[in-house]
């Protein structure tokens, strides 16, 4: 068994590397298409400070490296040519999707090529949620995590997008990564904590939640009271907002609301202990 394994894994090694020096490989005119297109390039970035599309030498950058596709059809590397030339050259809607063609043909990403396609992707994807497109904003952001599992900033996008899109378990996983990245990253535990919520509770009635926890800790128990009242209105099988809602009655000396909220959250949850405590002991004050 082990042997087999270890002659599949010697002829995929082999595959591979012989797929690599093929793809190294291209025509002679196709590398000179290519050599000319990365000297134009590294000019332009010495000798320019701002960059745009329009520019002379980024236009004859384009049409050197289109000019080695064609001559090298397949070939990743002058794909990766044009696709950072449109990064750098600040055009990101062409440079995602020619990153993405790159990809595609069998490119990987050194760690530059990386960052440049993250740029333009994230470009992309703002650009994309300033216009309210979260859909297409939130592919974007799943794209640059498909890459690269340590971009926190994808995931925290991912993650508020999928909120507002009504997809907390989409949400969840993006937090998740977030807080596996930054155990110590309290903003991402609570959203985290919302989207978990959300998933069980129900969008509407989540944020009502944690609406009212955010305005009891801030003391303006008034709107607490509110935000609770309609998180369970939202869901009434919600037995931590009746709670809450009975806690902030009972510190408010309403005790028989806070009997009533208690007596609810009892009925859900029987067995919890608290509960039973403050609904015997607002009962007690309301008589």
């Amino acid at each position: 068994m082990k042997i087999r394994r270890y002659i599949k894994v010697a002829f995929l090694s082999l595959a591979l590397l012989i797929l690599t020096s093929a793809s190294a490989q291209l025509p002679e005119s196709a590398r000179e298409a290519v050599d000319r297109a990365n000297s134009t390039m590294q000019y332009v970035l010495k000798h320019y400070t701002v960059h745009y599309p329009d520019q002379p030498y980024w236009q004859e950058v384009y049409e050197e490296a289109k000019q080695a596709i064609n001559l090298a059809v397949g070939a990743p590397e002058p794909i990766g040519v044009l696709a950072e030339a449109y990064s750098r050259s600040n055009w990101h809607g062409p440079a995602f999707q020619t990153w993405q063609e790159f990809f595609a043909a069998g490119g990987e990403f050194t760690v530059e090529q990386l960052e440049l396609f993250t740029l333009s992707a994230e470009q992309n994807a703002y650009a994309a949620y300033q216009r309210g497109e979260l859909v297409s904003a939130a592919d974007y952001y799943r794209a640059i995590t498909r890459h690269n599992g340590h971009d926190d900033n994808a995931f925290r996008w991912l993650g508020r997008i999928s909120s507002e899109l009504g997809n907390p378990e989409e949400a969840i996983a993006a937090w998740e990564v977030v807080v596996e990245i930054d155990p110590d990253d309290r903003g991402a535990q609570y959203f985290l904590d919302l989207a978990r919520a959300e998933a069980k509770w129900g969008p509407a009635a989540a944020q009502y939640f944690f609406d009212g926890v955010r305005f009891y800790e801030a003391g303006d128990l008034s709107q607490a009271r509110l935000s609770f009242a309609s998180a369970t209105s939202r869901n009434a099988s919600y037995a931590e907002a009746w709670a809450w809602l009975g806690r902030v009655n009972f510190e408010t000396s309403r005790f028989a609301d806070a009997a009533r909220a208690y007596q609810r959250a009892s009925n859900l949850e029987p067995n919890n202990a608290t509960y039973k405590y403050f609904l015997q002991e607002s009962n007690r004050q309301s008589e």
